[in-house]
């Protein structure tokens, strides 16, 4: 009765239109279930999709002008090398990431709208308890349709707190992303030194080679002419052409390693394969043996504080000390608090809209067991982080170490390849010389001249080897080989910014990381830890409780000792 007074503005739903309104919706669900089958790629697919990535891996990029130098070859490597562009991606990708996590720690406001409907009224009937009678008329308080509207604002503090802990976690991981990048930039910046001085002694020596290989091969055909014409002895003849067979071999040889190292630094500055470039010539002069500008002990200082492998070692151990927080902290009871507007279209409510406001508390009780479990894998987590700590610091000190002693051999190599080199050339001007008096044969000036070549060849690579050894010590020392903020990103830009850094770097200026007087005597005065006790003596001994563990200690777990250049994870 009461609900015809809404039948005008909504629709009755008769058995019929139910049923077919049922019909409908398990047609959708059976045409939901039918997936075709995945649909194989075919070649033309694929070109396709070669196409459209090559496009877009050398697009936007700056041409080649003129000669390469070394610090434009590695700013292009730098910019345009996808290992370079996948890091960037993978920190934007944290960093966005961190934005989530933040967002998890608002409250919540949900909107919800709803419309129901059934098929007759929602009506009732009572029964007395201490008569058992019956009423006989049936009563209804629900209108057949109707609308219902609320928005709610909740806000939940065990959620809160978890989200708190994972923001943190996930900022410690991003900072983590740029230690890689670093490690990345590193990496290219070697790599891209290296091929470059091959590919400058290769363009050095390429003119040389392939006369001197022509020239081999020419004597090669007359020594087979004149051992068809019976002008030399046989024996004599095949001697000679055994030994110009083994000059033209080991000339084919550095040919074809000449040719593949502008490939090769064409790949790092990420170029399409047989692009066309020149590199600047480099004169004998330019080639000396580079200054190292700092000590040992003072790359080893360096290596402490600026090694991108230990700085995202701390940032996840922080992370491990976070975890623990977020475990202790699900054993709390949890609290919701919510107040919300809601709306409901059903004209027998009293109240039509109305506000509401509440708080509830729940707490899981059996977690309490789980206390122990965490006290010990708290303890155990502490135990790896250091010991992880410490064996990659001695491993990054053993690296520098390495570099340096590396270092060293490369420069005596150098030093003494340009000698045997001097040497060579002098070797063969006196041959050359001896030849047109024919005082020397056409094989030993051959000999002469392969051997110069070669000589000259192995000088290039021990200085390029001698560049990189000195770039793996910076490397493993932690020195950028780029500044902290770049105004201008343009291949000009960075290559001006390459060349401002390696002055500074070559100069000696960079500071020397070194503790304060207060924290040295605190460290000389501290007492010497323990002696390790055998396997399985501790395996008796009972494990330290959190509760033993000191308070400075737990807050500074997952952080770098002092001149670690990280703080705590508060």
């Amino acid at each position: 009765m009461n609900s015809n007074k809404s039948s005008g503005r909504q629709l009755a739903v008769t058995p019929r239109f139910a049923l077919r309104m049922l019909a409908v919706a398990s047609l959708a669900a059976l045409a939901g279930c039918a997936v075709t089958p995945p649909v194989a790629l075919t070649q033309h697919d694929l070109l396709r999709q070669d196409q459209a990535d090559r496009q877009l891996m050398f697009a936007a990029q700056e041409p080649v002008k003129g000669p390469l130098t070394l610090e434009e070859a590695v700013a292009r490597t730098l910019k345009y090398n996808l290992q370079q562009r996948l890091a960037l991606m993978e920190r934007a990708l944290e960093d966005d990431l961190v934005v989530v996590q933040n967002q998890g720690m608002l409250p919540r406001l949900t909107a919800q709208a709803g419309l129901r409907t059934r098929s007759n009224d929602y009506g009732s009937s009572s029964q007395s308890l201490r008569t058992g009678s019956e009423s006989l008329e049936a009563s209804t308080s629900q209108e057949r349709n109707g609308d219902t509207a609320s928005l709610q604002l909740s806000w939940n503090v065990l959620d809160f707190g978890l989200s708190y802990f994972g923001a943190k976690a996930q900022g410690n991981k991003a900072l983590a992303a740029e230690e890689r990048r670093r490690r990345v930039v590193a990496d290219i910046v070697r790599q891209a030194r290296s091929a470059y001085w091959t590919a400058v002694t290769a363009q050095r020596l390429r003119a040389e080679v392939s006369n001197a290989l022509a020239e081999t091969r020419q004597a090669l055909e007359l020594s087979r002419q004149s051992q068809d014409k019976r002008l030399v002895a046989p024996l004599a003849a095949l001697r000679y052409q055994r030994d110009l067979i083994g000059f033209v071999r080991q000339l084919e040889a550095l040919d074809a390693e000449l040719s593949v190292a502008k490939a090769r630094l064409a790949s790092l500055m990420n170029l399409a394969p047989g692009a066309e470039f020149s590199l600047a010539a480099v004169d004998d002069a330019k080639m000396q043996v580079p200054a190292l500008p700092y000590q040992r002990e003072q790359f080893e200082s360096l290596a402490i504080t600026g090694r991108a492998e230990l700085r995202e070692e701390a940032y996840q151990s922080r992370n491990a000390l976070l975890e623990t927080r977020m475990a202790l902290l699900r054993l709390l009871p949890n609290a919701s608090l919510f107040a919300g507007l809601n709306q409901d279209s059903n004209h027998f409510l009293v109240n039509n809209s109305w506000a509401d406001a509440g708080v509830q508390v729940s707490w899981n009780l059996l977690n309490v067991l789980s206390w122990p479990a965490i006290s010990r894998s708290a303890e155990r987590r502490e135990h790896v982080a250091e010991l992880r700590r410490q064996a990659l610091r001695m491993s990054v000190l053993t690296q520098v170490n390495i570099a340096w002693l590396e270092r060293s051999r490369a420069e005596q190599v150098f030093v003494r390849a340009g000698e045997l080199s001097s040497l060579q050339r002098d070797i063969h001007r006196q041959v050359e010389n001896a030849s047109r008096s024919r005082a020397e044969t056409q094989l030993e000036l051959t000999r002469a001249r392969v051997e110069a070549l070669l000589a000259a060849r192995a000088r290039d690579l021990a200085y390029a080897d001698l560049l990189n050894a000195q770039g793996m010590l910076l490397q493993a020392a932690g020195i950028d080989p780029l500044p902290a903020q770049l105004g201008d990103h343009s291949v000009e830009g960075l290559a001006s910014a390459i060349r401002r850094t390696d002055a500074v770097i070559a100069s000696g200026t960079l500071e020397i990381p070194r503790l304060p007087a207060a924290s040295v005597a605190s460290v000389v005065a501290a007492p010497a830890p323990a002696a390790a006790v055998p396997a399985p003596v501790a395996a008796v001994l009972p494990s330290p409780t959190l509760r033993q563990v000191s308070g400075e200690r737990w807050r500074s777990l997952g952080s770098l000792e002092a001149g670690g250049g990280v703080a705590d994870a508060r």
